[in-house]
């Protein structure tokens, strides 16, 4: 008789398991809304109330990202949170910046649509659900609030001075982005994600101006559709405008044009050091 070893059979590669179905009301947000902040505190309260009755239908999250405000803007956050399931606090330690929240904030949500507004108000809250249907029924992958469209106004910026920089600022946003749009540095739009996706390993990250950023690395260029809006006055807190918010806007604006050649920083100091260099010349032959 002959005694063999017995063989077994090779192993079968497993399945992976089929994916469960969601139990009703357990399904991700349709739609997340990204608010950066940085004190405001007495805007979170209004704020959600009102998002809760203009997105009525729509399943939606708000995704607070605050700086570390030092007046306690994520600690009301959270307050907020523990009552409503739709809100969610992301507070950064040691970073500052509009655009690098909206970054963050869009990194932590899972939905296909995401927006973006400030949290004093001054944005239209009842504009969204428009804003949605025009991404979730139309041809659209980005549709911008506009305050310099038929029916759009900027009666809300606090004064002549801030106007004027937002006009010349628009102006000079054209240098950086091909699209045809009125407003490119509108802080108030929604998106569909893989518009995000697309650019985000380009984006420069710097400023206030997160849309002029998306508008020039986004590739291929989004079918866009601007809506009207009216640019309200602020109620709570005080304006972020000033000679810093300037400056990084010149700063996202050189990064755009001349990034992909030589760093920013490197141009700046070695321009730094170009005019050093003449002082001392001017200085030598007085």
């Amino acid at each position: 008789m002959h005694h063999g070893v017995a063989q077994s059979e090779p192993e079968r590669p497993r399945e992976a398991p089929a994916a469960a179905s969601p139990e009703p009301g357990l399904r991700g947000p349709e739609l997340t809304v990204v608010i950066p902040t940085f004190n405001e505190r007495d805007n979170v309260e209004p704020l959600v109330g009102v998002l809760g009755t203009a997105l009525d239908g729509i399943a939606w999250e708000a995704i607070f990202v605050d700086d570390d405000s030092p007046d306690g803007t994520a600690t009301m956050v959270r307050a907020v949170a523990t009552r409503n399931y739709r809100i969610r606090c992301l507070q950064r330690i040691g970073r500052r910046g509009l655009s690098s929240a909206c970054i963050e904030g869009i990194l932590a949500s899972s939905a296909p649509i995401v927006a973006v507004m400030d949290a004093d108000l001054q944005h239209d809250e009842t504009l969204l659900p428009r804003m949605f249907e025009a991404l979730r029924d139309g041809p659209y992958d980005l549709v911008v609030g506009s305050r310099y469209v038929d029916g759009g106004s900027s009666a809300g910026l606090s004064s002549t001075g801030r106007e004027r920089f937002s006009a010349f600022a628009t102006a000079l946003s054209r240098l950086v982005t091909r699209a045809d749009i009125a407003d490119p540095m509108s802080g108030f739009f929604m998106l569909k994600r893989p518009v995000f996706d697309s650019a985000v390993r380009r984006l420069s990250a710097q400023g206030f101006k997160i849309l002029l950023d998306l508008l020039a690395s986004a590739n291929p260029p989004p079918r866009i559709r601007e809506l009207p809006f009216e640019f309200r006055p602020r109620l709570h807190g005080e304006s972020k405008l000033d000679v810093l918010v300037a400056w990084e806007f010149a700063m996202l604006l050189a990064d755009k044009l001349i990034g992909h050649i030589i760093p920013v920083r490197f141009a700046l100091f070695a321009l730094i050091g170009a005019s050093g260099v003449v002082v001392h010349m001017a200085v030598l032959w007085a």
